[in-house]
């Protein structure tokens, strides 16, 4: 619970657009949508 609430303390202080990409990555994570398989991450 520390730990969610330290980020969503973040989440608060955060630009708009780091909030719109951590906003895009949730919803990615939800839906299951594999994040550009073309190109490895590592």
């Amino acid at each position: 619970m520390n730990e969610f609430k330290r980020c969503m303390k973040v989440f608060s202080h955060s630009p708009f657009k780091v909030r719109l990409m951590l906003l895009n990555m949730l919803c990615d994570m939800i839906n299951g949508k594999p994040q550009q398989n073309d190109k490895p991450s590592h």
